[in-house]
């Protein structure tokens, strides 16, 4: 089967123009050959590599091929709402709990969780290092940013790592849209933002909110060298755990939809099979997201597997050849909306 993947800008007019958020429509070529489904995901799960990583077996297993629409969390879910897609795979717990509660899902599965980290120049001249919490961390960002000190890049675009950067400004009693030029919001997927980090650090020091997935990906392709995890390293922070969920569509409210292979999807993910392959699934030297699944024994079946070292093209998972190659990595950026 083919397994090339194209810009979709059809989908666009469907579904994206709803968040005027940038995102990657990834579709592949249609040669009316096997079934199809229509995953709407978050960036972090596309820019971290996950889904190159994970999204081969299950088509080589299911005989299926995955249409891939990346976008943020927020979006994705008006997807949903639209009936645009089969299945999400998103992180805003609070927005798919509605989401679900309003009849647009049939169930929330837990899936994995990372965790949030703050990012920002090496030489952290706001010392957020040194924080006992992220809204200390943040609080120092914000009074440097204000004395024209750092910047902070925001992802502005209603995913879950926007909402949970909102949450901690909350926490401090601060509003964002009353913030001066130190603080930008981008519109940006994960990848990009932090690619922008970057670029901007050469004048500014500059901070942002990443998953730390997305964050080890974009260093082992080197194109963040100068930006490294100046807060939450450890990982110690409870409040930064990054919950992951799968939801399948209502098919009742959605008569339309591929709730079949949808549905199979969502099982996959959370069974043993699934959740022992995104366990394996490293970088730079880091396991990049935790499995939690209900029921699932962390490491059980994986002691003494071998892990696959991840290029833009799996050919191997867990030591098992693969029959064809998988790459989603020519993508173009997108202006929806």
């Amino acid at each position: 089967m083919s397994l090339d993947w194209k810009i979709a800008v059809v989908v666009v007019v469907v579904g994206a123009l709803v968040s005027g958020a940038i995102g990657y429509i990834l579709i592949k070529d249609d040669e009316g050959g096997p079934k199809a489904l229509l995953l709407a995901t978050t960036t972090s799960t596309y820019d971290s590599g996950l889904l190159d990583y994970i999204l081969p077996v299950f088509e080589e297993e299911n005989d299926c091929e995955i249409d891939v629409i990346a976008v943020g969390s927020g979006t994705a879910m008006e997807l949903g709402k639209n009936g645009d897609v089969d299945v999400l795979l998103v992180h805003s717990p609070t927005a798919e709990m509605a989401f679900v509660n309003d009849g647009y899902g049939e169930g929330r599965d837990l899936v994995m969780y990372n965790n949030y980290v703050l990012v920002g120049s090496e030489s952290d001249p706001a010392a957020t290092n040194r924080s006992a919490n992220a809204s200390v961390a943040f609080q120092k960002i914000h009074d440097n940013g204000t004395d024209g000190l750092v910047q902070f890049l925001s992802r502005g675009d209603s995913s879950g790592t926007h909402n949970k950067e909102l949450s901690i400004w909350k926490t401090l009693g601060l509003n964002v849209s009353l913030f001066e030029d130190w603080y930008v919001s981008t519109g940006l997927g994960m990848g990009d933002l932090l690619d922008m980090c970057e670029q901007e650090d050469a004048t500014t020091p500059s901070y942002t909110l990443s998953d730390d997935a997305t964050y080890y990906q974009r260093l082992s392709e080197g194109l963040i060298p100068h930006l490294k995890i100046v807060y939450n390293y450890q990982k110690t922070d409870d409040a930064l755990e990054n919950q992951y969920s799968v939801i399948v569509l209502n098919e009742t409210r959605f008569p339309h939809i591929n709730h079949t292979l949808a549905t199979e999807f969502k099982d996959w993910m959370v069974s043993e099979d699934g959740q022992d392959l995104i366990a394996s699934y490293e970088k730079y030297g880091m396991q990049l997201f935790y499995p939690n699944a209900a029921g699932y024994v962390p490491g059980v079946r994986l002691l003494g597997s071998p892990v696959l070292s991840v290029d833009s093209s799996v050919e191997s998972v867990a030591g098992a050849p693969l029959s064809v190659p998988f790459d989603i990595r020519a993508r173009v950026p997108i202006w929806c909306g």
